[in-house]
């Protein structure tokens, strides 16, 4: 398995993260919908979340947003997770979900939920290849989300 390390965001990683979302499409189709990354970014400052950069072998080469306590249920929470287009398919992802799940298990947590466009079915067979098990699904602002859940125990 990948052993990738994290540190904080900062701003100069800004760079890296525009470098990673022009190489996906979807994500940006579904999550910047046209907005400035920065302005998508703020709409996240009041929440109890981390955006995290992921190294391997001393480069980014993922980058992360996960809430510890969600204002939706309290739970932990995984909101993105974007690797570089050159690292996919390398077991990056996948070794990311694990540390964040130990983590979180460590402090507590029993669970770690995330939520995807119903009809994103490479994102949920992706999840449900990480451990992730369907929960329910429920509308958000007219769009129907697939909500999963990883059991930390």
């Amino acid at each position: 398995m990948v052993k990738v390390r994290w540190r904080a965001f900062q701003k100069t990683d800004l760079t890296f993260f525009q470098e990673v979302i022009s190489a996906s499409g979807k994500w940006q189709g579904n999550e910047l919908q046209g907005a400035e990354l920065s302005h998508y970014m703020n709409q996240y400052d009041e929440l109890d979340g981390e955006w995290r950069i992921w190294e391997w072998e001393g480069s980014p080469v993922a980058i992360t947003y996960h809430l510890v306590s969600s204002p939706s249920n309290n739970k932990a929470w995984i909101g993105t997770i974007l690797v570089k287009a050159s690292e996919r398919r390398k077991g990056i992802a996948a070794s990311i979900l694990n540390q964040l799940a130990a983590d979180l298990k460590e402090k507590g947590h029993r669970a770690l939920f995330a939520g995807v466009p119903i009809d994103e079915y490479e994102w949920s067979n992706f999840l449900s290849d990480c451990g992730f098990e369907q929960f329910k699904s429920e509308k958000n602002k007219g769009e129907t989300f697939l909500v999963m859940v990883r059991p930390l125990d």
